[in-house]
């Protein structure tokens, strides 16, 4: 059913003026500083109707050996951005004691504008030249950010901050509403003392429409869980009741025994842990995990007390978990917060092939945190003691699903990439998660990027005989050369194999995208609804409310940028049955009954991506990534 939702977008009125611009012909492999007076650019070689164009350093000041060009009204996305930067920059010049900055690299431009101040850092409102492939126009996102201060750890004065936490440090039920009072009050106040102005080179003033555009919006179906096992199998709207009214859709006979470690000032922090899990901790209201996943929970009567979590304390602990053969435990271990403890302990008990659960005593502490972890927590081990909880209901067509994402090992102030690694998380359609495995690896660019292409040419070949349809779901975090190999590969496999189809997903979570539905006093759009943006462009929610239940419950996260990078077939971009089996996937994280609300394929690529980053900065053993139990959870 189509419905409308306001996207924040300001756009242009009118036609983009032409833009008097210099510029001199980029030399081959030219590295452009990053700044805001030069930026590469492609373009035509005399005016826009020839078929020529080359790639130029561009400037919007006469500079020596550049020659003076007028673009008109065909000039490419990224210039017109450039220009819209640089005409706002010269504006907020003009404007006495505005503070404001811009961030400026070749994808993205930024204007900045600081709007509050707080020991915890800056609230911001943001300014992105956008184009609207949908309405074919120029104009500005307009965001609210806040940035964390230099030193400063996140906590939850920080998320009250970010909006994602009440002024009663409550999850906030208001956020739609709260994010766009902090835009709105912007276009209503400074925003008018910033338009119009004009673009560089030009005389006629660059106008702004007023109020956010509306955009026709889809809907797809609602998740639906699977759960309980054999014939006793249901469909259910939720995955708490569904797990606890008829038991998890893949069962254990047992769970192997949990064994506690902690240091002897931690005790009375495991101790409560371990009534929490068994549903006889006062105060908590969880029935415990023998009856919600119908297994039976035994803790070990032997905890392992540690004297600290230095590397030779767990190197002891692990030694007395795994025996000759094999882990026959499932570590608990109790500590306060901390990176790097956490990062050693995780390290060389998932290298040695052992999961582990990791449970802060800050939140073993608090009452109201505890409530709402310990069936989180529940959940996490029953996963690592080998059990599925739940499957989402599939789309009819059998398609698999490869996330794929990267985790270099970078040194040195310059960045430099001493190791490259990639890697791949399977998982089909319902959700369930298949397996991890490396598909480049290397010291050299060039070694991994052969690597990457010979692996995923190998995977897609052999899956194509298995499955209808191949969709591979790609981080922003991947670099322009393993996007190009990725979609020469693709392009490849379609071309050679029939009777499968193959498309590349680009998901994008962190967006400066935001839309509201003003149809609703809460402002948030319905669960499952999808924009069309532009020819490959798409905005998705896989959280909302729903039309028959239109009350917030919980803090609702904004939308998914999605971008159709490579299909095999044209009518693949926007396909219905991708898009849905995107809003499927994201039911499917076994981290917590109400985790993250993301694709499986990119948010468990995510976590594992995570960890290697910090074991390979530590110089810590890596997993065995070919494990079948999710050990990243």
């Amino acid at each position: 059913m189509a419905s409308e939702l306001h996207l924040n977008f300001i756009p242009i009125k009118g036609e983009i003026p032409p833009l008097d611009i210099f510029r001199r012909v980029r030399r081959d492999s030219e590295k452009i500083p990053h700044g805001e007076s030069l930026f590469g650019c492609r373009l035509p070689t005399k005016d826009a109707a020839e078929h020529e164009w080359r790639q130029y350093v561009v400037s919007f000041e006469p500079r020596d050996d550049f020659e003076a060009f007028t673009m008109g009204a065909r000039a490419p996305v990224h210039l017109v951005q450039r220009a819209m930067i640089a005409g706002l920059s010269a504006r907020c010049h003009d404007l006495a004691g505005l503070q404001w900055h811009s961030s400026l690299d070749n994808f993205i431009s930024e204007a900045i504008f600081p709007v509050g101040t707080h020991p915890e850092g800056e609230e911001e409102i943001v300014l992105q030249p956008y184009f609207l492939g949908a309405t074919k126009q120029h104009g500005f996102l307009i965001d609210f950010h806040f940035r964390l201060g230099k030193g400063v750890k996140f906590n939850r004065r920080v998320q009250m901050l970010s909006l994602s936490l009440d002024e009663k440090f409550r999850r906030n039920l208001d956020y739609y509403a709260d994010r766009l009072a902090k835009i709105e009050s912007f276009t209503s106040n400074r925003w008018k003392q910033l338009t119009p102005f004009n673009l560089p080179g030009s005389t006629q003033p660059l106008e702004f429409q007023s109020g956010f555009i509306g955009l026709r919006c889809e809907r797809l179906k609602p998740k639906v869980y699977i759960v309980g096992s054999g014939a006793g199998q249901r469909e259910h709207k939720g995955q708490f009741i569904g797990v606890k009214d008829v038991g998890p859709w893949e069962p254990i006979e047992t769970c192997p025994p949990l064994v506690f470690m902690f240091r002897q000032q931690d005790i009375d922090h495991a101790r409560r842990l371990a009534r929490a899990l068994r549903g006889r901790e006062p105060g908590i209201p969880f029935a415990g995990f023998d009856k919600l996943f119908r297994a039976p929970l035994e803790i070990s009567s032997n905890p392992i007390v540690l004297q600290d979590f230095s590397r030779a304390e767990m190197e002891r602990a692990l030694a007395q978990v795994k025996g000759p053969p094999g882990p026959t435990h499932i570590p608990v271990m109790v500590m306060p917060k901390d990176e790097d403890a956490y990062a050693v302990h995780k390290a060389l008990f998932t290298h040695a092939g052992v999961s582990t659960q990791v449970c802060s005593t800050e939140v073993i502490a608090d009452d109201y945190a505890l409530q709402w972890s310990v069936a989180n927590i529940a959940l996490q081990i029953f996963c690592k003691a080998g059990g599925k909880p739940w499957k989402v209901r599939p789309t009819d067509e059998n398609s698999l699903i490869i996330g794929l994402s990267q985790s270099h090992k970078v040194i040195g102030e310059e960045h430099r990439v001493e190791k490259y690694f990639a890697f791949s998380v399977l998982t089909d359609s319902s959700g369930l998660f298949q397996s991890i495995n490396v598909v480049g690896e290397g010291n050299d660019e060039t070694t991994y990027l052969a690597q990457l292409r010979k692996n995923l040419r190998a995977m897609l070949v052999e899956n194509a005989s298995q499955f209808k349809k191949v969709v591979l779901h790609t981080s922003f975090k991947l670099k322009f050369a393993e996007m190009q190999v990725i979609q020469d590969v693709v392009r490849d496999a379609a071309a050679t194999t029939a009777g499968c189809q193959f498309a590349v997903v680009k998901v994008n979570q962190r967006n400066r995208f935001f839309a509201v539905n003003r149809a609703v006093n809460s402002l948030v759009p319905y669960e499952g609804s999808y924009v069309k943006l532009g020819r490959d462009e798409y905005l998705i929610w896989f959280e909302g409310i729903f039309p028959d239940n239109p009350s917030v419950k919980k803090a609702i996260p904004g939308p998914t940028h999605l971008s159709f990078l490579k299909v095999s077939e044209e009518r693949l971009i926007g396909d219905e049955q991708i898009l849905q089996d995107l809003i499927n996937l994201s039911g499917a994280n076994w981290r917590g009954f109400n985790a993250k609300s993301a694709p499986v394929s990119v948010f468990f690529c995510h976590l594992v991506a995570e960890r290697l980053h910090e074991f390979q900065a530590r110089n810590l053993p890596l997993p065995p990534l070919h494990e079948i139990k999710p050990w990243f959870l």
